[in-house]
Parts: C-alpha cells; sequence; structure tokens
C-alpha cells in the first residue's frame, strides 16, 4: 500500500480523501475519485477490466514530467486516437493508465 500510495500521490497528484483501514485507501484528483486496495500477493490478474484515462492538456509535457518521476511509459511517443492523442503509463503493479489529450475538439 506504501508504494501505490506513494505512486498515485507523488506521480500522478492524487491527494487522499479517507483511509479505511490499512488495505483502502481512497484518493480525489480533480474531483474524480478512485479506491486502491490491497490485493492477495497470489493473485495475479491476466488483464483489467476497467482503464482509468487521466485527462492532459499538454500531453508530451505530462509524459516528460511523468518520465522524469520514474514513471513507466509505454509509448516512446504518443500515439493519434480519434479524439487527439494518448499514451499509456503504468503503477508499480503492471496496472494501465492511459493518458489522453482531447486536441482534435479544440
Amino acid at each position: 500500500m506504501k508504494e501505490a500510495l506513494e505512486f498515485y500521490t507523488k506521480a500522478l497528484d492524487f491527494e487522499v480523501s479517507k483511509h479505511y483501514g490499512e488495505n483502502i485507501i481512497s484518493l480525489v484528483h480533480n474531483e474524480i475519485p478512485i479506491v486502491i486496495e490491497k490485493s492477495d500477493e497470489n493473485s495475479t490478474s491476466v488483464s483489467q477490466k476497467v482503464l482509468l484515462g487521466i485527462l492532459s492538456e499538454n500531453i508530451d509535457e505530462d509524459v516528460e514530467i511523468l518520465r522524469g518521476k520514474g514513471v513507466k511509459i509505454l509509448f516512446d511517443e504518443s500515439r493519434p486516437c480519434p479524439p487527439g492523442r494518448y499514451n499509456v503509463i503504468e503503477d508499480p503493479f503492471g496496472n494501465q493508465l492511459e493518458l489522453v489529450e482531447f486536441s482534435n475538439f479544440k
């Protein structure tokens, strides 16, 4: 939990909203809440069912900031998508999060 909390608060700028004991913590970023929960170390998921998207005003700048913080970035360059561009990062546990810049709607 300590490593997850450090990643989400220091690298992604989430803030702790509430602790629900030692194994569940609610976080918030720009009014968007997420919950991190300690899982059984023996259970490993091969694929994730939900991909959290983080809105970016300037994806190139955000990717460089995250790279500087040691965050694993999946693509060297952000890729095009219908709303603009995206890139994918991983938390310390392999969960993927998508950075999305809605540049085609400006």
